[in-house]
């Protein structure tokens, strides 16, 4: 099922949950593992996914996740590295966003620093300062293993 719907007017930007949706911890750190696996093999193929948002995720209650709807998609040219670091930290921006959506309906997880750490280098105003999910796959994996 999906993760969550699309924003509403009432939302404005934000993803739309079913009321009373919560994860527990390690399913949280397995779909954000997920996904961030699953953008991180799409940026080493040139590919970004343009719209990397909780609609467009589907999940299972254990955590597992599948990234759909590719309609906003690009393709980008690796070898420049530059455009490419940059390209691809924009879209970090919104993992981060997500991030923030679980660790919301993650009671649990919701004092965890590392959690709110990722979030916030993700968020960084300073675009080229956001990690690449390569990074970012590693430090949810080190997550995984408190």
């Amino acid at each position: 099922r999906n993760l969550a719907g699309p924003p509403s007017l009432a939302s404005c930007t934000r993803d739309v949950y079913a009321a009373g949706t919560t994860f527990s911890p390690g399913a949280a750190l397995r779909l954000a593992r997920g996904i961030a696996s699953a953008a991180a093999h799409l940026h080493a193929q040139g590919i970004l996914h343009g719209d990397l948002y909780a609609h467009n995720i589907l999940y299972t209650e254990a955590g597992e996740s599948l990234l759909g709807d590719f309609g906003a998609a690009c393709f980008f040219d690796p070898t420049d590295t530059a455009a490419a670091t940059a390209l691809q930290q924009l879209e970090v921006r919104a993992f981060g966003c997500l991030l923030e959506e679980l660790l919301t309906h993650c009671p649990a997880a919701a004092s965890a620093p590392a959690w709110q750490a990722l979030i916030d280098r993700c968020a960084q105003p300073t675009v080229a300062a956001r990690p690449l999910f390569a990074e970012i796959e590693q430090v949810l994996f080190a997550m995984s293993n408190e």
